[in-house]
Protein backbone atom coordinates (compact mmCIF):
# COMPACT_ATOMS: atom_id res chain seq x y z
CA UNK A 1 0.00 0.00 0.00
CA UNK A 2 2.89 2.54 0.79
CA UNK A 3 3.68 1.98 -2.90
CA UNK A 4 0.44 3.02 -4.18
CA UNK A 5 0.18 5.96 -1.78
CA UNK A 6 3.77 7.19 -2.86
CA UNK A 7 2.45 7.10 -6.70
CA UNK A 8 -0.37 9.89 -5.66
CA UNK A 9 1.99 11.90 -3.09
CA UNK A 10 3.85 12.81 -6.34
CA UNK A 11 0.52 15.14 -6.88
CA UNK A 12 1.15 17.36 -3.97
CA UNK A 13 3.78 20.23 -3.11
CA UNK A 14 5.19 19.44 0.06
CA UNK A 15 5.49 15.62 0.90
CA UNK A 16 6.50 16.29 4.66
CA UNK A 17 2.76 15.24 6.08
CA UNK A 18 2.52 11.97 3.93
CA UNK A 19 5.73 10.91 4.98
CA UNK A 20 4.57 11.40 9.02
CA UNK A 21 1.56 9.42 7.74
CA UNK A 22 3.34 6.73 5.99
CA UNK A 23 5.54 6.05 9.10
CA UNK A 24 2.51 5.94 10.96
CA UNK A 25 1.05 3.37 9.03
CA UNK A 26 4.22 1.33 8.93
CA UNK A 27 4.71 0.53 12.06
CA UNK A 28 0.80 -0.70 12.61
CA UNK A 29 1.14 -4.24 12.58
CA UNK A 30 4.12 -4.64 14.34
CA UNK A 31 3.06 -2.27 17.21
CA UNK A 32 -0.93 -4.18 17.19
CA UNK A 33 1.42 -6.93 17.88
CA UNK A 34 3.27 -5.66 20.65
CA UNK A 35 0.14 -4.07 22.11
CA UNK A 36 -1.62 -7.33 22.54
CA UNK A 37 1.29 -8.76 24.92
CA UNK A 38 1.96 -5.44 26.43
CA UNK A 39 -1.74 -4.53 27.53
CA UNK A 40 -2.75 -8.27 28.02
CA UNK A 41 -3.36 -7.66 31.55
CA UNK A 42 -5.39 -5.04 31.29
CA UNK A 43 -7.42 -5.70 28.46
CA UNK A 44 -8.25 -8.60 30.71
CA UNK A 45 -9.41 -6.64 33.76
CA UNK A 46 -11.30 -4.46 31.36
CA UNK A 47 -13.41 -7.37 29.77
CA UNK A 48 -14.01 -8.58 33.40
CA UNK A 49 -15.64 -4.91 34.68
CA UNK A 50 -17.85 -5.57 31.42
CA UNK A 51 -18.53 -8.98 32.04
CA UNK A 52 -19.75 -8.08 35.96
CA UNK A 53 -21.27 -4.66 34.90
CA UNK A 54 -23.20 -5.82 31.05
CA UNK A 55 -22.63 -1.95 30.54
CA UNK A 56 -20.17 0.71 29.62
CA UNK A 57 -20.34 4.27 28.49
CA UNK A 58 -18.03 5.33 25.79
CA UNK A 59 -16.40 9.07 25.83
CA UNK A 60 -14.36 10.42 22.99
CA UNK A 61 -13.88 13.15 20.35
CA UNK A 62 -13.39 12.93 16.54
CA UNK A 63 -12.12 9.66 14.96
CA UNK A 64 -11.73 8.25 18.66
CA UNK A 65 -15.10 8.76 18.89
CA UNK A 66 -16.08 6.76 15.79
CA UNK A 67 -14.27 4.18 17.08
CA UNK A 68 -16.02 3.74 20.02
CA UNK A 69 -19.11 3.99 18.48
CA UNK A 70 -18.10 0.48 16.34
CA UNK A 71 -16.98 -0.76 19.53
CA UNK A 72 -20.28 -0.32 21.11
CA UNK A 73 -22.08 -2.04 18.16
CA UNK A 74 -19.68 -5.10 19.03
CA UNK A 75 -20.44 -4.77 22.27
CA UNK A 76 -24.41 -4.91 22.03
CA UNK A 77 -24.17 -8.11 19.70
CA UNK A 78 -22.48 -9.67 22.81
CA UNK A 79 -24.96 -8.42 25.29
CA UNK A 80 -23.51 -5.57 26.87
CA UNK A 81 -25.56 -2.56 26.98
CA UNK A 82 -23.07 0.16 25.42
CA UNK A 83 -23.75 3.33 24.32
CA UNK A 84 -20.79 5.80 22.55
CA UNK A 85 -21.42 9.33 23.12
CA UNK A 86 -19.54 12.12 22.30
CA UNK A 87 -17.45 13.94 24.90
CA UNK A 88 -18.62 17.56 24.17
CA UNK A 89 -22.52 15.98 24.13
CA UNK A 90 -21.55 13.83 27.62
CA UNK A 91 -20.10 17.46 29.09
CA UNK A 92 -23.14 19.65 28.47
CA UNK A 93 -26.04 16.85 28.32
CA UNK A 94 -24.69 14.28 30.64
CA UNK A 95 -26.22 11.33 31.55
CA UNK A 96 -27.71 10.87 34.71
CA UNK A 97 -26.79 8.14 37.11
CA UNK A 98 -25.05 6.00 35.11
CA UNK A 99 -23.57 3.52 37.05
CA UNK A 100 -21.06 0.96 35.08
CA UNK A 101 -17.95 1.51 33.57
CA UNK A 102 -17.03 4.19 31.42
CA UNK A 103 -14.37 4.27 28.42
CA UNK A 104 -12.71 7.07 27.82
CA UNK A 105 -10.41 7.45 24.47
CA UNK A 106 -8.03 9.52 23.10
CA UNK A 107 -5.17 8.63 21.48
CA UNK A 108 -3.21 11.81 23.00
CA UNK A 109 -5.10 11.55 25.98
CA UNK A 110 -5.35 15.16 26.39
CA UNK A 111 -8.16 16.03 24.13
CA UNK A 112 -10.04 18.75 25.92
CA UNK A 113 -13.77 17.68 26.16
CA UNK A 114 -12.55 14.07 27.01
CA UNK A 115 -9.98 15.27 29.49
CA UNK A 116 -12.78 17.47 30.95
CA UNK A 117 -15.25 14.59 31.37
CA UNK A 118 -13.08 13.27 34.09
CA UNK A 119 -14.45 15.53 36.74
CA UNK A 120 -17.60 14.01 36.08
CA UNK A 121 -17.36 10.38 36.26
CA UNK A 122 -16.41 7.64 39.15
CA UNK A 123 -13.06 7.60 39.37
CA UNK A 124 -12.91 3.81 40.15
CA UNK A 125 -15.00 2.31 37.26
CA UNK A 126 -13.08 4.96 34.61
CA UNK A 127 -11.03 2.76 31.49
CA UNK A 128 -8.97 4.41 29.18
CA UNK A 129 -8.22 3.55 25.51
CA UNK A 130 -4.97 6.01 24.29
CA UNK A 131 -1.22 5.60 22.97
CA UNK A 132 0.01 7.96 25.54
CA UNK A 133 0.64 6.95 29.02
CA UNK A 134 2.05 9.55 30.39
CA UNK A 135 -1.21 11.98 29.31
CA UNK A 136 -3.36 12.81 31.94
CA UNK A 137 -6.06 10.55 30.73
CA UNK A 138 -3.66 7.58 31.17
CA UNK A 139 -2.77 8.64 34.53
CA UNK A 140 -6.20 9.45 35.85
CA UNK A 141 -7.48 5.92 34.73
CA UNK A 142 -7.00 2.07 34.08
CA UNK A 143 -5.34 2.87 31.18
CA UNK A 144 -5.22 0.25 27.82
CA UNK A 145 -1.87 1.44 26.22
CA UNK A 146 -1.05 1.01 22.87
CA UNK A 147 2.14 0.60 21.74
CA UNK A 148 4.47 2.66 19.93
CA UNK A 149 3.81 6.14 21.64
CA UNK A 150 1.45 9.07 20.74
CA UNK A 151 1.10 9.08 17.10
CA UNK A 152 2.41 12.43 15.12
CA UNK A 153 0.94 12.46 11.83
CA UNK A 154 -2.52 14.66 11.04
CA UNK A 155 -5.39 12.37 10.67
CA UNK A 156 -5.75 9.38 12.15
CA UNK A 157 -4.25 6.05 10.78
CA UNK A 158 -1.97 3.83 13.19
CA UNK A 159 -4.08 5.54 16.59
CA UNK A 160 -7.38 4.34 14.89
CA UNK A 161 -5.98 0.81 13.93
CA UNK A 162 -4.68 0.36 16.99
CA UNK A 163 -7.70 1.33 19.53
CA UNK A 164 -9.76 -1.41 17.46
CA UNK A 165 -7.26 -3.80 18.07
CA UNK A 166 -7.60 -3.22 21.61
CA UNK A 167 -11.47 -3.39 21.24
CA UNK A 168 -11.09 -6.36 19.71
CA UNK A 169 -8.63 -7.44 21.62
CA UNK A 170 -11.53 -7.34 24.16
CA UNK A 171 -14.32 -8.80 22.50
CA UNK A 172 -12.21 -12.08 22.23
CA UNK A 173 -12.86 -11.87 26.08
CA UNK A 174 -16.38 -12.03 25.48
CA UNK A 175 -16.50 -15.04 23.57
CA UNK A 176 -15.80 -12.88 19.82
CA UNK A 177 -13.04 -14.98 17.58
CA UNK A 178 -9.01 -15.46 18.91
CA UNK A 179 -6.20 -13.36 19.13
CA UNK A 180 -4.58 -14.30 16.55
CA UNK A 181 -7.62 -13.43 13.98
CA UNK A 182 -6.70 -10.01 14.86
CA UNK A 183 -3.21 -9.62 13.62
CA UNK A 184 -4.61 -11.57 10.72
CA UNK A 185 -7.50 -9.02 10.29
CA UNK A 186 -5.01 -5.76 9.76
CA UNK A 187 -3.02 -7.37 7.15
CA UNK A 188 -5.25 -7.80 4.58
CA UNK A 189 -4.76 -6.05 1.27
CA UNK A 190 -6.97 -5.94 -1.85
CA UNK A 191 -5.93 -8.91 -3.89
CA UNK A 192 -6.52 -6.06 -6.96
CA UNK A 193 -4.40 -2.86 -7.01
CA UNK A 194 -6.13 -2.39 -10.42
CA UNK A 195 -9.66 -1.79 -8.37
CA UNK A 196 -7.50 0.40 -5.68
CA UNK A 197 -6.40 2.58 -8.47
CA UNK A 198 -10.02 2.81 -10.10
CA UNK A 199 -11.68 4.02 -6.93
CA UNK A 200 -9.19 6.19 -6.29
CA UNK A 201 -9.75 8.09 -9.78
CA UNK A 202 -13.81 7.78 -9.34
CA UNK A 203 -13.50 9.67 -6.10
CA UNK A 204 -10.68 12.64 -7.57
CA UNK A 205 -13.34 13.24 -10.32
CA UNK A 206 -16.03 13.50 -8.41
CA UNK A 207 -18.25 16.71 -7.81
CA UNK A 208 -19.27 14.96 -4.09
CA UNK A 209 -18.20 12.18 -2.05
CA UNK A 210 -20.89 10.15 0.51
CA UNK A 211 -19.71 7.48 2.58
CA UNK A 212 -22.33 5.21 3.87
CA UNK A 213 -23.15 1.95 5.89
CA UNK A 214 -25.11 0.35 8.42
CA UNK A 215 -24.17 -0.54 12.09
CA UNK A 216 -20.79 -1.06 12.68
CA UNK A 217 -20.14 -0.41 8.62
CA UNK A 218 -21.63 3.01 9.66
CA UNK A 219 -19.17 4.08 11.98
CA UNK A 220 -16.39 2.61 9.60
CA UNK A 221 -18.01 5.34 7.02
CA UNK A 222 -17.74 7.98 9.38
CA UNK A 223 -14.40 7.38 10.09
CA UNK A 224 -13.51 7.06 6.18
CA UNK A 225 -15.47 10.56 5.77
CA UNK A 226 -13.47 12.28 8.27
CA UNK A 227 -10.27 11.06 7.54
CA UNK A 228 -11.03 12.15 3.65
CA UNK A 229 -12.38 15.88 5.30
CA UNK A 230 -9.61 16.06 7.18
CA UNK A 231 -6.65 15.54 4.70
CA UNK A 232 -8.13 16.94 1.69
CA UNK A 233 -9.90 20.01 3.02
CA UNK A 234 -13.13 18.70 1.09
CA UNK A 235 -16.58 18.15 2.60
CA UNK A 236 -17.99 14.42 3.00
CA UNK A 237 -21.06 13.14 3.83
CA UNK A 238 -21.05 10.68 5.96
CA UNK A 239 -24.96 9.09 6.84
CA UNK A 240 -26.08 5.71 8.25
CA UNK A 241 -27.69 3.93 5.44
CA UNK A 242 -31.04 4.41 6.48
CA UNK A 243 -30.91 8.02 6.68
CA UNK A 244 -29.37 8.38 3.98
CA UNK A 245 -32.20 6.29 1.97
CA UNK A 246 -35.02 8.74 4.21
CA UNK A 247 -34.63 12.00 2.09
CA UNK A 248 -30.70 12.73 1.38
CA UNK A 249 -30.71 10.31 -2.01
CA UNK A 250 -32.12 13.55 -3.59
CA UNK A 251 -28.53 14.69 -3.16
CA UNK A 252 -27.11 11.90 -5.96
CA UNK A 253 -26.42 12.11 -9.25
CA UNK A 254 -24.22 11.83 -12.30
CA UNK A 255 -21.14 14.07 -10.41
CA UNK A 256 -21.54 11.56 -7.02
CA UNK A 257 -19.48 8.84 -5.59
CA UNK A 258 -20.89 7.06 -3.38
CA UNK A 259 -18.89 4.70 -1.29
CA UNK A 260 -20.43 1.83 0.85
CA UNK A 261 -19.23 -0.33 3.23
CA UNK A 262 -20.95 -3.84 3.28
CA UNK A 263 -20.99 -6.67 5.69
CA UNK A 264 -22.53 -10.06 5.33
CA UNK A 265 -25.49 -11.34 6.40
CA UNK A 266 -28.99 -9.54 6.17
CA UNK A 267 -27.95 -6.00 6.33
CA UNK A 268 -25.24 -6.80 3.72
CA UNK A 269 -28.23 -8.00 1.37
CA UNK A 270 -30.22 -4.30 1.72
CA UNK A 271 -26.99 -2.60 -0.30
CA UNK A 272 -28.57 -4.38 -3.47
CA UNK A 273 -31.55 -1.93 -3.42
CA UNK A 274 -28.45 0.98 -4.26
CA UNK A 275 -29.02 -0.66 -8.08
CA UNK A 276 -32.01 0.24 -9.65
CA UNK A 277 -31.36 3.84 -8.18
CA UNK A 278 -28.06 3.81 -9.48
CA UNK A 279 -29.30 3.04 -12.96
CA UNK A 280 -31.78 6.41 -12.27
CA UNK A 281 -29.16 9.02 -11.14
CA UNK A 282 -26.09 7.53 -12.64
CA UNK A 283 -23.74 8.23 -9.59
CA UNK A 284 -20.71 6.11 -9.06
CA UNK A 285 -20.28 3.68 -6.41
CA UNK A 286 -17.14 2.06 -4.89
CA UNK A 287 -18.27 -0.84 -2.81
CA UNK A 288 -16.05 -2.30 0.32
CA UNK A 289 -17.11 -5.73 0.26
CA UNK A 290 -17.51 -8.47 2.91
CA UNK A 291 -21.13 -9.91 1.86
CA UNK A 292 -19.72 -12.48 -0.39
CA UNK A 293 -22.70 -11.97 -2.40
CA UNK A 294 -23.48 -11.08 -5.99
CA UNK A 295 -21.15 -7.42 -6.62
CA UNK A 296 -23.30 -4.37 -7.00
CA UNK A 297 -23.64 -3.49 -10.83
CA UNK A 298 -21.26 -1.31 -12.59
CA UNK A 299 -19.54 -0.97 -9.29
CA UNK A 300 -16.30 -0.82 -8.32
CA UNK A 301 -15.46 -3.40 -5.58
CA UNK A 302 -13.03 -3.98 -3.47
CA UNK A 303 -13.76 -7.39 -1.63
CA UNK A 304 -12.64 -8.67 1.71
CA UNK A 305 -13.16 -11.94 4.07
CA UNK A 306 -16.89 -12.44 4.98
CA UNK A 307 -18.47 -10.87 8.19
CA UNK A 308 -19.70 -8.28 10.01
CA UNK A 309 -17.76 -8.03 12.82
CA UNK A 310 -14.80 -5.65 14.15
CA UNK A 311 -12.31 -8.05 12.82
CA UNK A 312 -13.98 -7.26 9.85
CA UNK A 313 -13.97 -3.69 10.19
CA UNK A 314 -9.94 -4.29 11.27
CA UNK A 315 -9.39 -6.04 7.95
CA UNK A 316 -10.61 -3.13 5.84
CA UNK A 317 -8.69 -0.14 7.76
CA UNK A 318 -5.20 -0.32 5.47
CA UNK A 319 -7.23 0.07 2.40
CA UNK A 320 -9.63 2.67 3.21
CA UNK A 321 -6.40 4.72 4.31
CA UNK A 322 -4.72 4.23 1.16
CA UNK A 323 -7.93 5.24 -0.30
CA UNK A 324 -8.53 8.39 2.16
CA UNK A 325 -4.60 9.54 1.63
CA UNK A 326 -4.68 8.62 -2.09
CA UNK A 327 -8.17 10.62 -2.66
CA UNK A 328 -6.72 13.84 -0.52
CA UNK A 329 -3.80 13.74 -2.88
CA UNK A 330 -5.52 14.22 -6.07
CA UNK A 331 -7.48 17.19 -3.67
CA UNK A 332 -5.14 19.03 -1.35
CA UNK A 333 -1.50 20.16 -2.38
CA UNK A 334 -0.85 20.05 1.31
CA UNK A 335 -2.35 16.54 2.34
CA UNK A 336 -1.38 16.23 5.97
CA UNK A 337 -0.34 19.26 6.67
CA UNK A 338 -3.01 20.91 8.62
CA UNK A 339 -4.05 24.70 7.78
CA UNK A 340 -6.62 25.38 11.07
CA UNK A 341 -6.61 22.36 13.40
CA UNK A 342 -3.80 20.28 15.20
CA UNK A 343 -3.13 16.85 16.38
CA UNK A 344 -4.09 17.48 19.75
CA UNK A 345 -7.13 19.98 20.10
CA UNK A 346 -7.03 21.59 23.50
CA UNK A 347 -9.55 24.47 23.61
CA UNK A 348 -13.02 23.91 22.66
Amino acid sequence: MRTIIETYAHLVDDPTGIQAILKEMDSQQADAEKTLETAKAEIAAFAKALKEHKSLLLLGMGASHYANELFSFQLRKLGIKALAVTASEFLYDPIPDWQGPILLTSQSGESVETVRCLQLVPSHLVFSITLNKESTIGRSSHALVAAGGQEKAYAGTRSVTLSLVIMAAVCTHLGLGKKHEIIKAITVIPESPRQLHRAIGALSQARQVIATGRGIFASIAHLFALGCEELSREAVLSLETGQLRHGPMEILDEGSALVIFRQAGTVGQLVSSFDSLRQRAAFTVIVFDASEQSPLEQSITLSFPEGDTIFTALSMMTTFQTLMICYACTKNPNTGLPKYGSKVTVTE
